[in-house]
């Protein structure tokens, strides 16, 4: 018997019962139950994947690269490090590779790698210098690992790429095709705005740090980022430095005083580590040194709020908005320079509370 002959003899012996009105009734809101079940059911099977399920084991997180015994860098996950023009980024980012790389670093315990597999693998994208200056990061990373000590010898956990002479929509392919190639375990990109045509547009930055984000996922690595600040700023530049602030595990601000660079926390969704500082030996290697005396900078204006415009004491969110009014800070920065000063002994925090240091 056909589908049709099959229907209309079920219609056939439901009418002997009711009438047509009541059929067509009992008819349509069959259908409309079946409807809602079924968008119930797509629905659950679409937002399961990002459920979270507490009864499930959760693996233990082990940090690719720790500082001074905190977690920086995890898998999974996306870092930056940030700061101005000439500051000494790649220098930082080579010496907390080679800590990934060879445990421990030599000569230095602040760049600590908590883990000492020494199978962990890198992949580094430079976007900004020519062929021959890669290579020497690439001669500083092995020095400083002690690999190749006089050049010309490969070290197989470490696979750089020099991207300076393609567009961004290519640079994006090479990253997802070295990824799927080589599986490592730290990838690197200095710089990654280089990666978008537009840093300023806010689409396309949110599109490009949510596909970092999803390969970090995909891939289980960690992605750590290097960019600019914007001049006479601690700010990330453009739109995807401000989304990479907001997603990411940590956020490494470097500024120079003289000959060194100082490094600190500027974000951290892991306790953060104290502040410390670098300069370049004669030998073009990272060495850590003592921090400086810096000159005075614009956090004194905000000491200086904080004592004119409240006496020396309020609480941190009218401290916030007084910022924003008085100095033309936008609410992160104003958060940003406030936990400097707490870092910094200038300013202590109780509760809500914001006070100078006595």
């Amino acid at each position: 018997m056909s589908t049709t002959d099959c229907n209309q003899k079920f219609r056939d012996a439901v009418s002997a019962v009711f009438d047509a009105e009541q059929f067509e009734r009992l008819t349509a809101r069959a259908f409309a139950d079946a409807s809602v079940n079924l968008e119930i059911e797509l629905r659950e099977e679409r937002i399961a994947p990002y459920l979270v399920d507490i009864t499930k084991p959760l693996a233990e997180v082990k940090p690719l690269i720790s500082i001074g015994g905190k977690a920086v860098c995890s898998a999974g996950n996306i870092s930056a490090v940030v700061g101005e023009a000439k500051s000494k980024k790649t220098f930082l980012t080579t010496a907390l590779v080679a800590s990934a790389i060879a445990y421990p670093y030599p000569d230095s315990e602040a760049f600590e790698n908590v883990s000492n597999d020494i199978s962990l693998k890198v992949l580094w994208l430079d976007t900004e210098q020519g062929e021959a200056h890669v290579r020497k990061v690439i001669d500083r990373i092995n020095r400083i690992t002690g690999t190749n000590r006089t050049g010309g010898v490969e070290d197989p956990r470490l696979r750089v790429f020099a991207l300076r002479e393609i567009d961004p929509k290519h640079r994006l392919d090479v990253l997802r095709d070295a990824l799927y190639t080589f599986g490592p375990d730290l990838v690197v990109i200095d710089g990654v705005a280089d990666l978008q045509y537009d840093t300023n547009d806010l689409r396309e930055s949110d599109a490009l740090v949510g596909e970092l984000m999803a390969l970090s996922t995909t891939y289980n690595c960690h992605i750590l980022c290097v960019l600019h600040t914007n001049p006479g700023t601690d700010k990330a530049r453009g739109h995807v430095g401000s989304s990479l602030q907001r997603k990411a595990e940590s956020v490494l601000y470097v500024h120079k005083v003289e000959s060194t660079s100082i490094v600190e926390p500027q974000f951290c969704r892991n306790e953060p580590f104290e502040r410390f500082a670098f300069h370049i030996t004669p030998e073009g290697l990272p060495e850590l040194c003592s921090l400086p005396t810096e000159p005075q900078s614009k956090e004194d204006e905000v000491v200086a709020v904080l004592r004119d415009h409240f006496g020396g004491s309020v609480e941190r969110t009218v401290l916030s908005h007084k910022l924003e009014e008085v100095l033309g800070l936008n609410r992160t920065t104003a958060s940003m320079r406030i936990n400097r000063l707490v870092r910094k002994g200038l300013v202590t925090i109780d509760g809500k509370c914001i006070s100078l240091t006595a």
